[in-house]
C-alpha cells in the first residue's frame, strides 16, 4: 500500500499536465536533473519541440516525454518554466505542421509568393504553427505567441497531428 502510495504521489495526474512549446530563443533549452541550473543537465530540447509539463513550482516544470505513444508519460526532468509557452488560441492559426526541406530551412515570406520579400528563415525539422492555405499554395505562419510572422510555401510543410494545447 505505502508503494502505490509513493507512486501516486510521484507520478502526474494527466489532467494536470499540459503541452506547451519550448520558446524559441537560443537553438535549445536544457532539462535538469532537478528543480535549478545547479543541478545537472540530462538532456536538451530543440526550440519549437512539443513538450509535457506539469504547473510550475517555483519557476520548474516536471518535463515528460511526449513521443510515447501511450497516456503513459516518462519523466524526464526539469525545465525553467520560463522557456516554455503555450500557444493561445488567437488568431488565425489553426493547426500544427513540421518544416521539411534537404536545403536545411525554409524562407518566410511578407506574403503568398516568391515575389515577396524574405522576413525570416525557419529550420528543417521545425515545428510550426500555420493556418489555412492560401491559393492552395501558401500558409500563414505564426509565432508562438500566435503573432502573424509570415507565409511559406505549402510544399515545404508536412501536416502532423496537432496536439490539443
Amino acid at each position: 500500500m505505502t508503494i502505490l502510495l509513493a507512486m501516486a504521489i510521484g507520478m502526474p495526474c494527466l489532467a494536470q499536465m499540459k503541452m506547451g512549446l519550448v520558446k524559441d530563443e537560443d537553438g535549445y533549452t536544457n532539462i535538469r536533473k532537478g528543480p535549478g541550473t545547479k543541478y545537472e543537465i540530462v538532456d536538451q530540447v530543440p526550440d519549437g519541440m512539443f513538450i509535457n509539463f506539469t504547473p510550475a513550482v517555483n519557476g520548474w516544470c516536471k518535463v515528460y516525454t511526449t513521443y510515447t505513444g501511450t497516456d503513459e508519460q516518462d519523466f524526464r526532468g526539469y525545465m525553467a518554466a520560463n522557456k516554455i509557452v503555450v500557444p493561445p488560441r488567437v488568431g488565425e492559426w489553426k493547426e500544427v505542421a513540421m518544416v521539411k526541406d534537404e536545403d536545411g530551412y525554409t524562407n518566410i515570406r511578407k506574403g503568398p509568393g516568391t515575389k515577396f520579400a524574405i522576413v525570416d528563415r525557419v529550420l528543417d525539422g521545425s515545428c510550426i504553427l500555420i493556418s489555412g492555405d492560401y491559393d492552395a499554395k501558401w500558409y500563414k505562419i505564426y509565432t508562438q505567441r500566435g503573432k502573424l510572422r509570415g507565409y511559406i510555401s505549402a510544399n515545404k510543410v508536412m501536416r502532423i497531428d496537432s496536439p490539443s494545447f
